[in-house]
């Protein structure tokens, strides 16, 4: 073998020595850092400025208090091109809520465009709107404190606008009056007790 190939063999097997030697070295600086400083599975954010707060006070009226506790949509039912959103009001007071009426409105406040095609503008949909204004007041019936009734509605489908949540809902209802405002009991005086000495 001639000195001009064996100098040739020698480089790159030093070539091939340097770089075997770099990736070990750079594999056992990984495994070691990797070690070292395990990666964070879990982040926090602790705020230093906030002042704690406090959680919301649940104030008990002595009144009916009918909320939307639920709202979901089922697509192409009862036929296609139309959908069914099925409403679901809860009486959270203390007292029977009569005359309960809901004001279905599914494209209020909707996103602008279509957003299952992909196709969304910035923005919501303005209340002013005439698809907003698509609504269909369902009556319920009377609700006593913790009970929970679904009705349904139906729309018929818009190309340009997905329906959403129902959101702000109007919802219309009495308290139902108790006819026992008044004690049950005698009008007379009860004598006073005096403390014996």
């Amino acid at each position: 073998m001639s000195p001009t190939r064996q100098a040739i063999i020698a480089f790159w097997v030093i070539i091939v020595i340097l770089l075997l030697w770099q990736f070990h070295t750079y594999d056992t600086g990984m495994t070691k850092q990797e070690t070292e400083h395990p990666a964070q599975q879990h982040f926090y954010f602790y705020p230093t400025n906030a002042a704690p707060v406090a959680p919301p006070s649940v104030v008990h009226v002595d009144a009916a208090d009918v909320e939307q506790t639920g709202f979901d949509i089922q697509m192409n039912t009862p036929y296609a091109g139309s959908f069914t959103c099925r409403v679901t009001l809860k009486n959270l007071g203390t007292l029977k809520a009569t005359g309960v009426q809901v004001n279905v409105r599914p494209y209020r406040g909707v996103a602008l465009g279509d957003v299952d095609n992909g196709h969304t503008l910035p923005g919501s949909l303005s209340d002013n709107d005439p698809v907003s204004q698509i609504g269909q007041w369902v009556g319920f019936p009377d609700l006593a404190p913790g009970e929970a009734v679904t009705e349904t509605a139906v729309f018929l489908r818009r190309e340009d606008h997905s329906p959403g949540t129902n959101p702000q809902p109007e919802i219309l209802f009495d308290t139902e009056k108790n006819a026992q405002t008044t004690s049950p009991l005698s009008t007379t005086p009860r004598p006073r007790r005096v403390p014996d000495n």
